[in-house]
């Protein structure tokens, strides 16, 4: 890793693999981890929290020296059964060499035949992400790949879609599909983002690269509908998960980045990278807005979703890999861990800039090196409901110390609740036993007949006798480089029933349950044939009309982007700041019954006074707005300044564009001497008050 491929590692081939699922049918779920450098291990399950190593005897040590595999790097490992016999295969990818995929015989007993069947992929592959994309009743895998060579394609590799033909061979697909652009990607997530049924793919790239929300159009295509979904999205996108984590029975998705929990850490290495960072509007065709937050979507059901990462506190968390939700406690309320740490701290100014007085790669290479590894504790955050989540990672024992990456869910003790399995850099993988005691469990396995085996895709909701709802859908490839035990696991507290159970198939069946004892595991068997057709509902009346085109109201607004200058004086802004406006207010300003519009005027554009004509509104002349200003108006407020019965402005400055106290930013009053015409007010009129406005109200 250190060697000449160090680049390539540090952009992106980091993490090794984790997947847990039973592969023996005894009940009881194995677990396999996947070493980047070393060899993999399959622990068969012993119960008791007791496990045997029978990797040799499972056939999936992988290739040895002489057959090519030596020294190829392990990374993604997914348990997945791609020929729909029942069982659990599995696929482990790799780096520059051909990935791997261990066909199980039904009594744990693999066999390689990624080459057979079609997804012996040799690129810089991360991860394998399954789903039955085309609701055909076979799983596909959307193959995540990273840098493979720095010096030729920096901007990393193509993914790859494989369809399955319906009988566990594959085919790539990828132009056919319309999936485009390099990635560098670390998790590709199957999200039914607007609730139609068809498995939508978020794809999240490091670095300057968008992220892609692909929408599955239902016909073996998808289009990238990015910035007409999200507000914004990370600018460093790592691992990713989702889950219902407001209990209103839609998916959200949490998106992580590296933004740091301590500013003496952002001092030393982010804030610089924010500072050289281009300006999101002077991207064409790159997509929503990046910045380096995490990033937690809240699902509406509809064509956009909301953002609430700083809402619920969980926009910083360090540099951080694999993000999972999963109700740890059993309350009812999905819970989130998250797994931290670095191989080296990459973007500290201080290596850096000693890097940077070297002339060889190699004497950088060799700084770096001699750093220590970026230990960071792991965190655990429970939910409280209402997108309120409190930092338990001490209490619940998961705050462990060092750089970990894959994370792994299962009951491995058959208890009911979920335990935890993650790797760590140049060390073993740690396992944790959930211990609580509060709480019922529900834990649905499913199996399908027309759909895929598994039920891969399938959705539960869950009404509780308060009238509570939570929902789960089974995803294989979830967090990072990792699948979990493929059930479903819910928490109701303590509801000893539940009032109702709702399962939709991938296939289009669905299935209800009512008044259903909690504490057990049940088996979910979906009904044999094709599903009834149902129209889609109707959607109810609108309750608002877009009357931006017969109301002339299409204004442009041509702000300027952020002079790097103005953004290198404020280095630790986590936002940009330069561009607030246009902000707007509505008052009547010439007493006719009838509001005018106001809107400010930004760093390339002057404001304008709209009046209504009619149905549609007029740009009026006047001297309140004349020349484009060197920073952008702030608030605007409609007050009778000289108590003569009309409504006068002020005009305030808001941004970042001058300096603090610049006379730039001195506000302005016009009086209003009569159906809408304005005169600066004497200069006496305003104190001398220079001053960035965030807000202003009389």
């Amino acid at each position: 890793m250190w060697g000449r491929r160090y680049r390539e590692f540090s952009l992106g081939a980091i993490g090794n693999g984790v997947a847990i699922g039973d592969v023996d049918d005894d009940g009881l779920p194995d677990v396999f981890i996947s070493t980047k450098t070393g060899p993999n291990h399959l622990f068969r399950n012993l119960g008791h929290f007791r496990f045997e190593d029978t990797t040799a005897a499972a056939g999936v040590a992988g290739p040895s020296a002489t057959e090519g595999g030596g020294n190829a790097w392990k990374q993604g490992a997914a348990f997945a059964d791609i020929d729909n016999d029942g069982d659990l295969d599995l696929y482990v990818c790799r780096f520059a060499a051909p990935n791997l995929l261990y066909v199980n015989d039904g009594a744990g007993v693999f066999t390689e035949e990624a080459a057979a069947r079609g997804l012996a992929l040799v690129d810089a592959s991360a991860m394998g992400a399954f789903c039955d994309y085309n609701r055909d009743g076979w799983i596909d895998v959307y193959v995540a790949t990273n840098v493979l060579d720095v010096e030729r394609r920096p901007n990393g590799q193509r993914d790859h879609l494989f369809r399955n033909h319906g009988d566990g061979t594959f085919e790539n697909v990828t132009d056919a599909a319309g999936l485009k652009g390099e990635t560098q990607c670390h998790a590709a997530t199957w999200w039914d983002y607007n609730d139609d049924g068809w498995p939508d793919l978020y794809v999240d790239n490091d670095f300057r690269d968008p992220d892609q929300l692909l929408r599955n159009n239902g016909d073996g295509t998808f289009t990238n509908v990015l910035s007409w979904v999200v507000p914004h999205t990370p600018h460093s996108s790592m691992g990713a998960d989702l889950g219902d984590i407001n209990n209103d029975g839609r998916l959200d998705l949490l998106i992580a980045d590296m933004a740091t929990i301590s500013r003496e850490k952002d001092h030393r290495g982010m804030a610089r990278l924010r500072v050289g960072l281009p300006d999101n509007e002077v991207r064409p065709g790159m997509g929503a807005p990046q910045y380096m937050v995490n990033t937690l979507f809240l699902g509406t059901g509809t064509s956009r979703v909301l953002e609430a990462a700083h809402l619920t506190g969980l926009a910083a968390t360090d540099w951080t890999w694999s993000v999972r939700f999963e109700d740890l406690d059993l309350d009812g309320w999905l819970d989130l861990y998250i797994a931290n740490g670095m191989v080296r701290e990459l973007h500290s100014t201080d290596i850096t800039g000693a890097m940077l007085r070297r002339e060889s790669l190699a004497q950088r290479t060799r700084i770096m090196k001699d750093t220590p590894v970026l230990a960071e504790a792991n965190l655990a955050f429970r939910n409280r409901g209402h997108l309120a989540f409190d930092d338990v990672s001490t209490s619940w024992g998961l705050d462990h110390l060092g750089f970990s990456t894959a994370a792994a869910f299962g009951d491995l003790d058959g208890d009911g609740d979920l335990d935890l399995v993650f790797t760590n850099y140049d060390a073993p993988a740690t396992v944790c036993r959930n211990d609580g005691t509060a709480g019922q469990a529900l834990v649905l396995d499913l199996r399908g007949r027309s759909s895929n085996s598994h039920g891969v895709g399938a959705t539960a909701r869950l009404e509780l006798p308060d009238g509570s709802i939570q929902a789960r859908t089974l995803v294989l490839a979830r967090g990072y480089n990792s699948t979990s035990e493929p059930a479903l696991f819910f928490g109701t507290g303590e509801h000893t029933r539940v009032a109702r159970l709702a399962v939709r198939w991938p296939g289009g069946h669905e299935q209800e349950f009512d008044n259903l004892p909690t504490g057990q595991r049940y088996t979910i068997v979906e009904p044999e044939g094709p599903a009834p057709k149902r129209e889609p509902p109707t959607p109810p009346p609108a309750l608002f009309e877009d009357i931006t085109a017969p109301t002339q109201l299409a204004v442009a607004n041509r702000g300027g982007p952020l002079s790097p200058p103005a953004q290198a004086r404020q280095p630790l802004l986590p936002f940009r700041l330069n561009r607030p406006g246009p902000f707007a207010v509505a008052a009547d300003l010439d007493r006719d019954g009838s509001d005018e519009l106001v809107i400010g005027g930004v760093a390339a554009e002057t404001g304008q006074i709209l009046t209504r004509s009619g149905a549609e509104y007029v740009s009026a002349l006047s001297p309140v707005f004349i020349a484009p200003s060197a920073v952008p108006d702030g608030p605007i407020v409609a007050f009778d300044a000289d108590a003569d019965g009309d409504l006068d402005l002020l005009i305030t400055k808001a941004g970042i564009a001058a300096d603090a106290d610049s006379t730039d930013y001195q506000p302005r009053l016009f009086l209003n001497s009569g159906r809408n015409r304005f005169e600066p007010a004497p200069p006496d009129m305003l104190p001398a008050l220079p001053i960035s406005v965030g807000a202003a109200a009389t």
